[in-house]
């Protein structure tokens, strides 16, 4: 004769039970003596249950103690010899709730692993969208570039003016009458700025993607300059 315990409905928080909640649900489930023998034997909480081979273990050891002799009288029967047997309900409940805390231990654990799998997915899909878009907006040429290219544009714009204004000397010195500022924003887009010797910063404009220096020409030949 076999016998079998169904959990079909075994609470949400039941792998978390400890002290007067775990005692109670298997109480409830399996019974006082069941009860009884657990307390004795200081398995309080489910993950203890679970990490222990087999509380009923506990009578095959030459143990005096009347609280055991008394729980062996409600779980087991007596047979020739002195010798116990475990009442057959009692061993299948044991090991049919073990089986199913196992089960539900290994589907939330499965849960667990799907959900993490997911969130690493979505991690993994936005750092590819990120670098993506970087791929797509990140400048031709690099900060040290841009900046060589400004030099580049002021120094022409020096020479064309020094000789259409009949000037021997007409030159303006990086970090002495303009400072020159390159950066990528956090739109990963290249913006520049100068700081004219006068204090002012203006912003430069761009041109397929390239610095162009004309907002500094105006600034210079303005008379808010006092360079």
């Amino acid at each position: 004769m076999s016998f079998s315990y169904q959990f079909d409905c075994l609470p949400s928080n039941i792998l978390t039970l400890s002290g007067y909640d775990f005692f109670q649900f298997i109480k409830n489930t399996l019974g006082e003596p069941e009860v009884n023998l657990l307390s004795k034997i200081s398995v309080k909480t489910t993950s203890s249950f679970l990490l222990i081979e087999n509380p009923l273990d506990i009578f095959n050891e030459d143990i005096e103690d009347e609280e055991l002799d008394k729980l062996k009288e409600q779980l087991c029967f007596k047979i020739k010899n002195d010798k116990l047997l475990i009442k057959p309900g009692v061993l299948s409940g044991f090991l049919s709730l073990k089986q199913a805390l196992k089960d539900k231990l290994n589907l939330q654990l499965k849960h667990q692993n799907k959900k993490k799998k997911k969130q690493q997915d979505a991690n993994i899909s936005s750092i590819s969208s990120v670098l993506a878009t970087q791929t797509t907006t990140s400048p031709s040429l690099s900060i040290t570039e841009h900046q060589a290219y400004v030099l580049k544009l002021i120094k022409r714009w020096c020479l064309e003016n020094k000789e259409n204004l009949s000037l021997e000397l007409f030159e303006l010195e990086e970090n002495v009458d303009f400072i020159v500022n390159i950066y990528v924003d956090h739109n990963l887009a290249i913006q520049g700025t100068i700081k004219c010797k006068c204090g002012k910063v203006i912003a430069l404009s761009k041109n397929n993607e390239k610095i162009q220096v004309s907002n500094y020409y105006k600034h210079l030949l303005s008379v808010e300059c006092t360079q």
